[in-house]
């Protein structure tokens, strides 16, 4: 019972770590162009891409965006013929991003709330791993007022700092058993907080050239007092105390990202961004109880994730002065490189990458912007090193969204 208490609670947020969590969807242009974009777009979502580029802005705008994210994973069970499918779930990362200070000055000042970390997930507690994981829904909220400034006409600088709001919100099934036979429920839910910061530079030349530099730091998220609440028959309630609190820290992981964007003829434009994502932050993930008991005790569970990188491109075709047309795509490299350590939270592996959108302006001032992406995660086979769950799994994201920017 122990051995199973511990790989419930120390595997269950690996979401908030591997690819699937990360949520590169602040903006739907650059989701058009596959997530690329960041030394292109010189709006207000550069607050989150590259902060640098801000201070080039010749107007003031707010924007608001959002999507409906749907992860779609199916495993099959080695030596069954059996095949287990996530519910339905939809998540909405959403984003609001506001740019102001003096028209055509050397000076911008924004502020940004976005959701870079975050998903949901339902297996049901009928599928064969559901001792492993029943649901999963998280969501990282970051909040980063930023200042940008033009030192020359071609090289601008800037940066926010982030503060960090986080909620997990788990089920498993634990091996206790109600008279009826089904089986007992583990329900952890917890919000955190944690601090950080997001840099970048800009620069481009005459002819539209144009590259970009950024790095956001990790934010460790603190979750204190989280709600540690076990649905178990009455025989053996007291090895899991009524009301119980938990805490832990979640590291996200800093990025260090290099965009370019140039263009192809009059109309078509080209952008290209590559980033480093330093998983390898997260060593090991510990859990401390309030109340402690021979079955439920504190725990250290080692992780074993590696950096990982992505490369993403885009062209947008200016059809005319109201209709703009994108599509892209993009290679995403999984930080789990060790399949014994691939979790039912986000079976990660190696995924691909396709996108398309358009904005349509309907008033100088208005731009309205819709999206969608499309990532599908090469097929894995996996032993997990702690729940011993053998399978393989395969995982379609899908990704629509839109948004609207007004501008002053």
């Amino acid at each position: 019972m122990k051995k199973l208490l511990f790989s419930i609670l120390c595997a269950s947020p690996s979401l908030l770590f591997a690819q699937g969590s990360q949520v590169n969807l602040q903006s739907p242009k650059a989701v058009g162009m596959g997530g690329a974009g960041s030394a292109y777009f010189l709006d207000e979502s550069s607050i989150f891409y590259s902060p640098g580029a801000l201070a080039k802005m010749d107007h003031n705008a707010i924007s608001v965006a959002g999507n409906a994210v749907m992860y779609k994973s199916a495993f099959q069970e080695v030596g069954s013929t059996v095949v287990y499918h996530t519910r339905n779930q939809i998540s909405t990362p959403f984003s609001l991003f506001a740019a102001f200070g003096p028209k055509n000055s050397w000076w911008k000042a924004g502020i940004g709330v976005y959701t870079p970390y975050g998903g949901a997930v339902d297996w049901g507690k009928d599928w064969v791993g559901k001792f492993s994981l029943v649901s999963l829904s998280l969501r990282a909220i970051y909040i980063q007022p930023t200042l940008s400034f033009k030192l020359t006409e071609n090289f601008s600088v800037g940066g926010g700092f982030v503060y960090n709001i986080g909620t997990v919100d788990l089920e498993n099934s634990v091996p206790v058993f109600y008279p009826d036979g089904h089986a007992g429920l583990a329900t952890l839910k917890g919000t955190g907080t944690g601090t950080g910061y997001n840099v970048g530079i800009h620069y481009n030349l005459e002819d539209e050239f144009a590259i970009s530099v950024s790095y956001r730091s990790k934010v460790v998220t603190k979750l204190k007092n989280g709600d540690a609440n076990f649905d178990v028959p009455e025989s053996v309630a007291s090895n899991f105390p009524a009301g119980n609190k938990f805490s832990a820290e979640l590291p996200l992981p800093s990025t260090f990202a290099v965009g370019m964007a140039f263009p192809i003829s009059e109309k078509l434009k080209m952008a290209i961004d590559a980033t480093l994502i330093n998983y390898d932050i997260y060593k090991s993930l510990d859990f401390d109880y309030k109340e402690n008991t021979p079955v439920l005790q504190d725990t250290h569970s080692p992780k074993k994730y590696d950096k990982a990188g992505s490369v993403k491109a885009g062209l947008e075709y200016i059809a005319s002065d109201c209709l703009q047309l994108r599509i892209g795509g993009g290679v995403i490299a999984t930080p789990v490189q060790q399949s014994a350590y691939v979790y039912p939270e986000t079976p990660d592996n190696t995924r691909y990458l396709i996108s398309g959108g358009f904005t349509v302006k309907p008033s100088p001032k208005i731009d309205v912007t819709g999206s969608f992406a499309y990532q599908r995660i090469v097929a894995r086979q996996s032993t997990n090193v702690e729940s011993h769950l053998s399978g393989t799994y395969a995982t379609n994201i899908f990704a629509p969204g839109i948004g609207v920017s007004y501008k002053w």
